[in-house]
């Protein structure tokens, strides 16, 4: 058996749900970028948040932001889940980064 054959779709729903992965991936980048350049002290702050993004009239999209880790050095770790358009298997994009305390941006471990 085939994985399609245990999700039947059609063509264009397949289509429709990788576009909207697309369209949350930028927006989730955009708002990503966004919270880079806010200052150390303005993410520190900021344990949980959620944005709301038009794209159209009747289309909004959320974003949560999330600061949820200060590594012992005062880094920050950041999260930033789109959500609000279905998606293949649900699966939803993220956006990751680390703020330290310096105001420089990174995004590896």
């Amino acid at each position: 058996m085939q994985l399609i054959e245990l999700f039947p779709i059609t063509k264009k729903q397949r289509q429709t749900l990788r576009e909207n992965y697309k369209i949350l991936q930028q927006e989730v980048e955009k708002v990503g970028k966004a919270y880079e350049k806010k200052s150390y002290k303005e993410l520190l702050q900021c344990a949980e948040e959620c944005v709301v993004v038009a794209i159209a009239d009747d289309l909004k999209i959320s974003c949560s932001v999330e600061a949820y880790h200060v590594q012992k050095d005062g880094t920050i770790c950041l999260c930033i889940d789109a959500n609000g358009l279905p998606t293949m298997f649900g699966i939803k994009p993220s956006y990751h980064f680390y703020k330290c305390p310096d105001g420089s941006v990174h995004y590896g471990v």
